[in-house]
């Protein structure tokens, strides 16, 4: 979704970008004392894949840069990836794009330390979609906001059938949060949809499309249903206001500190809490009008988790055409 997202933001300031899905690449570029593989199951792999891993270099090599897009802290794992191997092969900058900035996450940084892992130097720079996650860091020259595009995801605030609830995945050492909203959802008399198997972006969309609530089952480095779901007017409702984290409005966050969200996010305090606020929303709710307001919301607090931020993007562009220079 966001090589996706950057594909498009590209496109649309003139630039062709073209999306490779074979990033296993870079763990074979891993050297065997890097590994945590045995000596011929490393051997195995990169013998299998050599003429389809020259392949990808040889197309990768036609470009002026490469953007990754993957999780943190996975994509700066030295025995999973070898960033510092493409780069010596591509003589090309190589871009990381996540929805979060290292910097932003210090618990993730102080793991990566403690292993002995890259931190920001492994990349020539970062894109991301939120300014916030655990804190907001201070920007630097290599850094760049963009955002994401999810006005491209086809998901908009259009009427609803019924008041229908969304229940997310269980998630191991939550499963209590999840319990308490299916008993009160059912105390409320409000349907509800569970989710409990695998789903393909299209029939997980289709269940968005029909729901005006969603419950944040843990806590989130940003959240991409959370998004989503907002995209089609569904209000958000979570246990606590520190857990989605990139949502929070603070200036100054804390480190999994309670924040401020605005008027699309219900934050509840336990079941007695949650049922109060639910038989409210359910009081209050328009089939047109609930989905037009949490949309409304969205948009003015979160421009650039809509449509992007054109500016950052270009600055990003500024830096490349001045990176090859």
């Amino acid at each position: 979704m966001l090589a996706e997202s950057l594909q498009t933001q590209l496109q649309e300031n003139g630039i062709n970008a073209e999306i490779l899905f074979d990033i296993d690449i870079l763990g074979r570029l891993v050297s065997y004392n890097d590994s945590k593989f045995s000596f011929h199951f490393w051997l195995r792999k990169k013998l299998i894949h050599w003429f389809k891993d020259r392949r990808v270099i040889k197309v990768l090599k036609q470009a002026d840069a490469v953007v990754i897009s993957e999780c943190i802290p996975n994509a700066f794992w030295k025995s999973l990836y070898n960033v510092e191997k493409l780069k010596t092969i591509l003589k090309k900058p190589v871009f990381i794009y996540e929805v979060y900035w290292l910097a932003n996450t210090p618990t993730q940084t102080e793991t990566l330390q403690q292993n002995r892992d890259t931190l920001y130097e492994r990349y020539d720079g970062h894109l991301f979609v939120s300014p916030v996650t655990e804190i907001r860091a201070r920007l630097l020259p290599n850094t760049f906001c963009i955002g994401l595009m999810a006005r491209s995801w086809n998901l908009q605030p259009l009427p609803k059938k019924e008041l229908i609830a969304l229940v997310d995945f269980e998630q191991p050492g939550y499963e209590a949060y999840r319990a308490i909203q299916i008993n009160v959802l059912n105390k409320a008399g409000i349907p509800f949809i569970s989710l409990e198997r695998g789903y393909t972006i299209a029939e997980i969309r289709d269940i968005y499309r029909q729901v005006s609530i969603f419950f944040v089952q843990v806590p989130e480095a940003f959240g991409l249903p959370i998004l989503e779901c907002l995209c089609t007017g569904a209000q958000v409702f979570t246990p606590d206001s520190s857990w989605p984290m990139s949502w929070r409005l603070d200036i100054e966050p804390k480190v999994h500190d309670t924040g401020i969200l605005p008027n699309c996010f219900t934050v509840y305090h336990g079941q007695v809490d949650l049922l109060q606020k639910l038989l409210a929303f359910k009081e209050n709710f328009q089939l047109e009008m609930s989905p037009l307001r949490v949309f409304a919301d969205l948009v003015k607090y979160y421009p650039g988790f809509y449509n992007g931020d054109d500016d950052a993007m270009k600055k990003f562009l500024e830096f490349i055409k001045n990176y090859l220079n």
